[in-house]
């Protein structure tokens, strides 16, 4: 598909009230709270299968050559390699699981007051009878792990988070384990699936293509099928997935710094004492430099000094001046701790003094200090220059240390909310580089077998300001976790608006519509797709409960946005309608009307006609320094979005 570009007008507009951290948090907290977005799909343990379900791989001369031959190659020789005696030991998986159940138990108990409040919260009674049974179902076990990835208080220390990694270690397991035969035959129909579609053009750009993709790869990691397809995958598709490019000269702009430092002098040199007040002018700025594998930035000062003191010797006032040019500097590198000084601080100050005058009641004793004084002079300025960069050395150095200790904890306040740790998200990871003309940051949000981007975003960045990119896998790896499997039930809407506030009231509930429960799919319930200009967002459904009907067919629900900015603001403007695909018979007829005018009445309030309450301005929110900064362009397209900010 052919990349769009296009840019704003230069009429003062920007993009709205969230800055490029804001937007991350706000669209995966708002899609957390509010419920959901993604394709249809189905887990291996609920996927029909039979012998006339099992194609035969087309590997014959006449087919098409795929765009990548060696992955294809990989995806025919591992279907000829699926090895039922590999999958995984669930007999090994459950004692693991029965171990922390114990120990978490064990945990509560010791807590007379609190352990009978998270017991019931938990639903502690319905796991032990789960586990009672000879074959738990993974399905109940899936929807009580998900009582451990909530917004409370607790649910990130780690007897929590250990259970909750058995019970979901387990309920994967079981899903591939319980049933081999099922298992093995699923697994051929996923991969001859595949290898078809690897042989249509463009296949990375076709999101049902790369959904595939990524089902078959979880599936095979998680069967201990053909490690080498699986890493192949995960090493092509592991690119980092958001990025900040900032310009030097954006960079120069908004941090460098103005210096007005006035000082009293108070000094002994050569049995002079000289008594003044000093003054030191300039500016600090960050300079750019070559590091491939951390970001580095030396912060550069040049500064004027100038003094004005008296020196007094034995009665003798000798009244003088002095300037110098400075010089200061020190490296900055960005570690996982935060920016860190490397405490190379250097300083360079070229120092002249003049004797203005000298005071004393006898004219002798004025020409023999003058006599003195010039011939210890050049003495007396090595020996003031050296103290000067002594003590400019030392406050840079000190300043410098308490401003980044001070932003380092601002930043790991904001970074290290407990919030992903009760959810289950891991930590995106993050790199960095620079080179004289750019610095740029990445971070990389994917776990497991989840994958991220294969190439860099396409458009050119900014040269003169700041550059975000984001790519289309980012929100869906960060909700899959949460989301995977999960039942939204019509009873704990308001739980979730306790949990998240506001941005939660995405479904809502009506008494009309009696109780509901929607069971998100439990692969990839939520994606979206950057492409032509447009935001696209699709919810995957497995299952629909209404009052005493249960409708087992899977659904798929989207919604198309336009980025539209007016005067300073942004909003997400809808275009069309929402869209309500059922699978299955159940797309046609009454039933189908029913079903699909039910689900689209739930997510109509989330994916409304502008997704916004009120069109957001960023401004009102940035420092007071970055006020002024501008949306300049925005693009969408090839599985990314990139803004040009000013």
């Amino acid at each position: 598909m052919g990349q769009r570009f296009w840019r704003l007008g230069s009429t003062g507009q920007c993009f709205g009230g969230l800055s490029f951290s804001r937007w991350g948090q706000f669209t995966a907290m708002a899609l957390v709270t509010q419920a959901v977005l993604g394709p249809a799909d189905v887990s291996v343990g609920q996927e029909s299968s039979g012998p006339s379900a099992a194609p035969t791989l087309q590997t014959s001369p006449t087919v098409a050559v795929a765009e990548d031959p060696a992955l294809w190659n990989l995806v025919n020789q591992s279907y000829g390699e699926l090895d039922r005696a590999k999958l995984p030991d669930l007999a090994s998986s459950r004692s693991n699981l029965e171990a922390q159940v114990e120990r978490f138990e064990r945990y509560l108990d010791s807590s007379p007051t609190q352990g009978p409040a998270w017991k019931n919260f938990l639903r502690w009674d319905t796991l032990r009878q789960e586990l009672a049974q000879a074959e738990p179902n993974p399905e109940t076990l899936n929807d009580l792990e998900k009582r451990f990835r909530q917004n409370y208080s607790g649910l990130e220390y780690s007897p929590f988070v250990g259970l909750r990694e058995a019970l979901s270690q387990y309920v994967q397991q079981s899903r591939v384990s319980r049933d081999p035969d099922t298992t093995m035959q699923i697994l051929k129909n996923r991969l001859s699936k595949l290898s078809e579609r690897m042989q249509l053009p463009d296949m990375r750009r076709d999101p049902k293509a790369m959904h595939d993709l990524g089902q078959v790869v979880t599936y095979m990691k998680q069967a201990n099928q053909s490690p080498g397809l699986v890493s192949s995958v995960l090493s092509k598709f592991s690119q980092p997935n958001i990025r900040a490019i900032v310009s030097d000269d954006f960079l120069r702009k908004s941090f460098s710094r103005p210096v007005d430092q006035a000082n009293p002098v108070n000094e002994l040199i050569l049995g002079t004492t000289i008594l003044g007040q000093s003054v030191l002018c300039g500016r600090v700025s960050p300079v750019l430099l070559e590091n491939p594998n951390q970001a580095t930035i030396k912060l550069l000062m040049n500064a004027d000094f100038a003094s004005q003191n008296k020196g007094y010797n034995r009665g003798v006032v000798l009244n003088t001046t002095g300037r110098a040019d400075v010089v200061a500097c020190e490296t900055l590198t960005l570690a996982d701790a935060g920016l860190m000084s490397l405490g190379d601080t250097g300083v360079d100050a070229q120092l002249s003094t003049s004797i203005q005058s000298i005071e004393h009641k006898l004219k002798i004793v004025r020409k023999i200090a003058a006599k003195q004084a010039s011939k210890k002079k050049p003495q007396a300025d090595a020996i003031g220059e050296a103290r000067m960069e002594h003590r400019i050395r030392t406050e840079f150095h000190q300043q410098l240390t308490d401003q980044l200790a001070e932003a380092n904890s601002k930043l790991r306040q904001a970074m290290e909310s407990p919030i992903l740790g009760r959810l289950g998200v891991p930590k995106p990871q993050r790199g960095s580089w620079s080179h004289p003309d750019q610095l740029g940051l990445h971070w990389k949000v994917q776990s497991g077998t989840q994958l991220a981007s294969d190439a860099p975003c396409p458009f050119p960045a900014d040269e003169c300001g700041l550059t975000l990119q984001i790519h289309e896998t980012v929100v869906g790896n960060l909700l899959d976790p949460v989301l995977a499997g999960r039942i939204l039930r019509s009873e704990e809407i308001d739980g979730y608006v306790a949990q998240f506030g506001e941005m939660a009231k995405g479904i809502p509930r009506k008494e009309e519509d009696g109780p509901w429960a929607i069971t998100l799919n439990s692969f990839r319930p939520v994606e979206t797709v950057f492409d032509d200009n447009l935001i696209k967002f699709r919810v995957s459904t497995s299952r629909l409960e209404r009052e005493d009907q249960a409708l087992p067919n899977t659904a798929t629900v989207e919604a198309a946005y336009r980025l539209v900015q007016t005067d300073g603001t942004v909003q997400l403007v809808r275009q069309g309608e929402l869209n309500v695909e059922f699978a299955g018979k159940v797309q046609q007829g009454t039933r189908g009307v029913v079903l699909r005018t039910f689900l689209k009445s739930k997510f109509e309030q989330l994916f409304r006609q502008e997704l916004f309450d009120t069109p957001v301005r960023w401004s009102d929110r940035l420092p007071e320094q970055f006020k002024d900064l501008q949306l300049c362009a925005v693009g969408i397209d090839d599985g990314w979005l990139q803004l040009q900010i000013r």
